[in-house]
C-alpha cells in the first residue's frame, strides 16, 4: 500500500465531542496510473500534499475517507456516452492526446474513474443522515475535471467530477437545488456548459479575465430556464486576497444563501496562488483560508453539506500549504500562514471596482438580494 493510502478510512475521535465543524479528505491512493508525463498536471503534484497532511498536527482531527469507482453510469449523467467511450479508447491506445493540452496514459480512464468516485463517496458522506457525518469534505484528487463539458475533454481534463456529482445528488439523495462554486484561476467552461440550461444548479465561477479558456465574461448567465443560474466573476490580473474576498462577500455569499442549495459543491482550484506558473493572481495562504471558511460558515448556516474537489495548482513546493490552509478554513483550526510569494503592500488592478460593479449589474436583474 502507498504512502498515501495510510489512514483510509480512519474517524478522529474528536468528532464524538466536537463543537467545530468537521472535515476531512478523501485521498486517492493510485493517482500516478494518471501519468502525461512531463507536462503542468503530473504525478507530482499530490503526494507532497498527502505527505504534509499526514505529518501534520491536525491529522488526527480528520475525517479521512476511502474512495470508490465510479459507473460508466455515473460518468453519463454529464457527458454523451460516445465522449465517455472515446476516452477510454483514447487510454487503451496510449500515450494519447485529447486536445493540444490534455494527454492519458493506459491508467488514466481507471484513475479518472476512481477520482469521480471519490467525489461520490464525499456526497455520501456529507448527504447522509447518518451519526458518523462530517461537515466537508475535500477529495485529494487528479486529474481535474471543470474545463469537461458534455462531449468534450480539455485544459488536462476528462470527467467532470463536480457535475457529475451535482446529477449524482439530485438523482440519488432528490436534491432540488446544487450550487456549484469554482475558484480556480481558469473558468470552469465545462461545467458552466453542461448546465448552462439547468435552474436545478447554481453555477459561480470566480476567474482571471483575460485567461485560458476565453471564457467567463460577467454576461454570460445561462439560457432558457436556466437564465440567472449561470453567474461569473471575471476578475482581472493581479487580484488577490482582497478583490476575491470582496466578491465572495459581496456576490458569491449572497447568491448561494439566497438560493438555499440542499449541496454545496466547491471547485477548488489552487492555480490562484502568486507562486503558481499558468496564471498571474495574488492570493495567499490566508486568502484560500479565508474563502474556504466563508464558504464552511455559509454551509453550516444554510445546515448543508460541502464537498471540495481538487481541481488547478501546479506549484508542487506550495500545493501542500494551500491544501493545509484551505482544510484549516473548514476545520476552524489553526496552520502556518507565512507566505513568502505575495508582494506587500497589494496593489488593486485599476479596473476591479469596475469589473465587480458590471457583474453585480449584470447579475441584479436575476438576483433581488445583490446591492
Amino acid at each position: 500500500m502507498s504512502d498515501e493510502a495510510e489512514g483510509i478510512g480512519s474517524i478522529p475521535h474528536a468528532y464524538y465531542s466536537r463543537e467545530q465543524p468537521q472535515t476531512g479528505v478523501v485521498l486517492l491512493p493510485t493517482q500516478e496510473n494518471h501519468d502525461p508525463g512531463e507536462h503542468p498536471e503530473n504525478v507530482r503534484r499530490l503526494p507532497g500534499v498527502v505527505q504534509a497532511l499526514q505529518s501534520s498536527p491536525e491529522w488526527d482531527r480528520l475525517f479521512v475517507l476511502a474512495p470508490r469507482y465510479a459507473r460508466i453510469e455515473d460518468a453519463l449523467r454529464s457527458h454523451t456516452e460516445g465522449f465517455v467511450d472515446a476516452i477510454e479508447k483514447a487510454c487503451a491506445q496510449a500515450p494519447a492526446w485529447l486536445d493540444t493540452d490534455t494527454r492519458v496514459s493506459a491508467g488514466s480512464f481507471e484513475t479518472c474513474l476512481l477520482a469521480t468516485g471519490g467525489v461520490l463517496s464525499a456526497v455520501d458522506a456529507v448527504a447522509m443522515e447518518a451519526y458518523h457525518q462530517p461537515d466537508s469534505l475535500f477529495t485529494i484528487s487528479r486529474p481535474p475535471g471543470h474545463h469537461s463539458g458534455s462531449d468534450r475533454a480539455m485544459g488536462f481534463c476528462l470527467l467532470n467530477h463536480a457535475s457529475i456529482a451535482a446529477r449524482y445528488a439530485q438523482e440519488v439523495y432528490g436534491f432540488e437545488r446544487i450550487a456549484i462554486v469554482d475558484w480556480d484561476v481558469h473558468h470552469g467552461n465545462g461545467t458552466q456548459e453542461i448546465h448552462w440550461d439547468d435552474p436545478s444548479v447554481l453555477f459561480i465561477s470566480l476567474h482571471q479575465w483575460p485567461l485560458y479558456p476565453g471564457t467567463g465574461w460577467h454576461d454570460e448567465a445561462g439560457a432558457g430556464d436556466g437564465e440567472g443560474m449561470t453567474v461569473n466573476i471575471p476578475l482581472p490580473p493581479g487580484s488577490g486576497d482582497p478583490e476575491y474576498l470582496q466578491a465572495v462577500d459581496q456576490v458569491v455569499l449572497p447568491l448561494v444563501e439566497d438560493y438555499r442549495p440542499q449541496l454545496l459543491i466547491v471547485s477548488a482550484g489552487q492555480d490562484g496562488h502568486a507562486a503558481d506558473p499558468l496564471a498571474d493572481q495574488l492570493i495567499s495562504l490566508s486568502g484560500f483560508q479565508a474563502m474556504a471558511a466563508r464558504v464552511t460558515e455559509l454551509a453550516r448556516r444554510l445546515g448543508i453539506g460541502m464537498v471540495l474537489v481538487h481541481e488547478g495548482g501546479y506549484n508542487t513546493s506550495t500545493l501542500p500549504a494551500i491544501d493545509r490552509a484551505i482544510l484549516s478554513g473548514l476545520g476552524s483550526f489553526d496552520v502556518p500562514l507565512d507566505d513568502l510569494f505575495v508582494p506587500s503592500p497589494h496593489l488593486q488592478p485599476v479596473d476591479w471596482p469596475e469589473r465587480l460593479t458590471a457583474v453585480i449589474k449584470s447579475q441584479r436583474r436575476y438576483w433581488s438580494v445583490l446591492r
